[in-house]
C-alpha cells in the first residue's frame, strides 16, 4: 500500500508500508555501492541487501517509510523514520557499541528518532536537491512534532556536509567506520538543531497528515 505525499512534474512521494522494504533496501544497497565504489556487482550485495532487509522488516511495526518515483514508477529516493522505544538494538548500536542514553546528555533529548535508509538515484541528478530537502522534510517532521524528539543517525562522511549546509546542526558521537562501501558517522540533532531547516524548508511539504504504517497496512 502507499499514499501520496507529494507531488510534482518530475516524481511523487509516498508514504509506504512494510510490502517495499525489499525494494528499498536493494535500492539502498546498489545506491551506496554506486555512490561510493562505482560497484554494483560485488559479491557481498545481496548479502547487504537481505540483511538490511531483514533488519527494517524488525522495525516496520514503527516506522514511517516514504519513497519517491518518477513518473514511470522508478523508485529514485527513499528515507525512513522511527521512534526508539530504548529496547530494540538499532543499527548505531550495532555498528558503533554506542550507549545513546548516556553520550546524549537528558536534558537535550528524552525521546529518539532514528533516521536511516536515506537514498537518492545517482543518476537522477534533475531535481535532486528539492527532493533531497523534500525527503529530509518528511522524516524531520515526525521529530518536530515530538516535544522532547531528537534525531540520531549514521550518515556517511559526504551526507553530513550537505546536512550541515542546509543548516541541520549536528553532533558527532564517535569516528567514522566502513559500512555499505563509505565511512560512516554516528550523530545526532537535538529538536532546536533541526529547526532551522524544519522551518526553511516545511513549505515544501504539501499534506502534513502522515499516517503511520500500521494504518497503512490495513487500509
Amino acid at each position: 500500500m502507499k499514499r501520496l505525499i507529494i507531488t510534482n512534474g518530475d516524481y511523487n512521494i509516498y508514504q509506504v508500508n512494510k510490502n517495499y522494504l525489499y525494494a528499498i533496501a536493494k535500492f539502498v544497497v546498489l545506491e551506496n555501492y554506486k555512490h561510493h565504489t562505482n560497484d554494483v556487482c560485488s559479491k557481498n550485495t545481496e548479502e547487504d541487501i537481505l540483511k538490511v532487509y531483514k533488519e527494517e522488516l524488525q522495525f516496520s511495526s514503527v516506522a514511517y517509510l516514504f519513497i519517491a518515483e518518477n513518473h514511470r514508477g522508478k523508485l529514485i529516493g527513499c528515507i525512513r523514520v522511527m521512534k526508539w522505544d530504548k529496547i530494540t538494538r538499532l543499527p548505531i548500536h550495532k555498528i558503533f557499541n554506542i550507549n545513546l542514553q548516556k553520550c546524549i546528555p537528558c536534558s537535550e533529548a528524552k525521546s529518539f528518532w532514528h533516521i536511516g535508509r536515506f537514498a537518492i538515484d545517482s543518476l537522477n541528478s534533475r531535481s535532486s536537491i528539492l527532493l533531497f530537502k523534500q525527503l529530509m522534510i518528511c522524516a524531520v517532521h515526525q521529530i518536530i512534532c515530538d516535544t522532547h524528539g531528537c534525531m540520531i543517525a549514521e550518515t556517511d562522511s559526504k551526507l553530513l556536509r550537505i546536512l550541515q549546509l542546509l543548516g541541520i546542526q549536528t553532533h558527532t558521537l564517535g569516528p567514522g567506520v566502513i559500512y555499505l562501501g563509505s565511512e560512516t558517522i554516528p550523530l545526532y540533532a537535538t529538536k532546536f538543531g533541526l529547526s532551522k531547516f524544519y522551518n526553511s524548508h516545511r513549505h515544501l511539504l504539501c499534506n502534513l497528515n502522515i499516517s503511520h504504517n500500521v494504518q497503512l497496512e490495513t487500509a
